[in-house]
C-alpha cells in the first residue's frame, strides 16, 4: 500500500512527539508498505538519526519550512502547498495525519474532496477539547481560539475515514461532540522491538546515588504537584544526602519554577535533555524509584508502560481519580 504520512515532528527531531510515529513507521515498513513523509524542516548539521531509525533515510521526504514561530494559518498554508504538489505528482492509497501540532488537520478535507484519497487522523493529543486545566480552558483568549478552530476540526473530522486517539475517554469526548462512529483507540505503550535490543549500561553514571527518575514530562502538567514532589524530596534529602532526581527528557520552565518554589537543592537535580528512547530505558533500569506527576483525567503518559517494563517502584503525585 502507498501511504503518505504527514508528521511535522519526525526523526531525527528531538522531541517526544516522534516516538509514536517512529514505532508506527517501523512496523509499516516491516509489513512492506511504501511510505512517503511530509514533515517540518530541520537542521541536518545538528540532528542525526539514531541506529534504530537509520532506515528512515531511505524514505522519500518532503520538508516544509515551518518552525514554532510560524502561526497556525501560515503554517497550514505552507503545508497545503506542499501537500498538493505531492498529491498532484502521485496517487496514494491512504493519507495518515498525526497531530499535534494541528495546522495539518485541514489537509484531511483536501485529501478527500480534491484527491478522493482515504485519510486517517491520529490524535496524540486532543485539539479543541483538550481540557488539561479547567481554568485555562475557559480563559477568554482560549475560548476565542476554540471558536475559530472548532469549525475547522469539525469539517475535517467529517471528511476523515477514521480518527484515532490514545485513550477511551478522549474517544468518548470526540464521539459526544462530533456524533460520529469513526473514532477508535490505539493506546500508547512501550515498543517491544526496541526494548528487546536494550542492553544494560556498562557503567552506571550515578553509582553512589539513590536515583529517583522521571521519564518525559515532570512538572509540565502541574506546577503545584511538582512543588509538592520537590518539597517532599527536600525533606527526605536531609536524612538521605545521596538522593538524586534524574529528569530524562526536555527541560521545562514548569520544573524550574517548582524547584525554585520548593527550595529543593538544584544541585541534586539533573536534566538529560532529549535522548533516544532506548537510552532513556537504560537509565530507568538503573534507577531506584520512578515517578509520575500528572493531573489529567482522560490520559496517561506513555512513561507508565515503560515503568512497568523496568519493574521498579512507581510513585504517583497528583489528584485522586485521575
Amino acid at each position: 500500500m502507498k501511504i503518505l504520512i504527514v508528521s511535522p515532528f519526525f526523526p531525527p527531531e528531538k522531541t517526544v512527539a516522534v516516538i509514536r510515529i517512529s514505532s508506527l513507521v517501523r512496523e509499516l515498513l516491516k509489513q512492506g508498505h511504501e511510505l512517503t513523509i511530509i514533515r517540518n524542516e530541520y537542521d541536518q548539521d545538528e540532528l542525526h538519526l539514531s541506529d534504530d531509525d537509520i532506515e528512515f533515510n531511505k524514505l522519500k521526504q518532503y520538508k516544509v519550512n515551518v518552525d514554532p514561530s510560524v502561526r497556525f494559518f501560515e503554517a497550514s498554508k505552507r503545508y497545503k502547498n506542499v501537500f498538493k504538489k505531492v498529491l498532484d505528482k502521485e496517487k496514494f492509497d491512504l493519507v495518515l495525519i498525526t497531530a499535534g501540532p494541528f495546522y495539518t488537520i485541514p489537509l484531511v478535507k483536501i485529501a478527500k474532496t480534491e484527491y478522493n484519497t482515504k485519510c486517517i487522523i491520529d490524535y496524540r493529543d486532543l485539539w479543541v477539547f483538550d481540557i488539561r486545566n479547567i481554568k485555562d480552558f475557559f480563559k477568554p483568549l482560549n475560548i476565542v481560539k476554540k471558536i475559530v478552530y472548532f469549525p475547522i476540526e469539525k469539517a475535517n473530522i467529517n471528511h476523515a475515514n477514521l480518527v484515532v486517539t490514545v485513550t477511551e475517554e478522549w474517544k468518548q469526548i470526540l464521539k459526544k461532540v462530533y456524533r460520529k462512529n469513526k473514532f477508535e483507540v490505539v493506546a500508547n505503550g512501550y515498543d517491544d522491538e526496541q526494548l528487546n535490543r536494550v542492553k544494560s549500561l556498562k557503567d552506571n553514571p550515578y553509582p553512589d546515588k539513590f536515583v529517583i527518575t522521571v521519564f518525559g514530562k515532570l512538572a509540565y502538567y502541574s506546577v503545584d504537584y511538582g512543588v509538592k514532589f520537590f518539597k517532599a524530596l527536600k525533606a527526605l534529602s536531609e536524612n538521605y544526602p545521596d538522593l538524586l532526581v534524574l529528569h530524562v527528557g526536555l527541560p521545562e520552565k514548569e520544573t524550574e519554577k517548582a524547584i525554585e518554589k520548593s527550595g529543593f537543592d538544584r544541585k541534586k537535580y539533573i536534566n538529560t535533555g532529549f535522548i533516544q528512547y532506548t537510552e532513556g530505558i537504560q537509565l530507568l533500569n538503573e534507577s531506584n524509584v520512578n515517578v509520575i506527576i500528572d493531573v489529567r483525567k482522560g490520559a496517561m503518559g506513555t512513561k507508565f508502560y515503560d515503568y512497568v517494563y523496568v519493574n521498579k517502584p512507581i510513585i504517583y503525585f497528583g489528584k485522586k481519580n485521575t
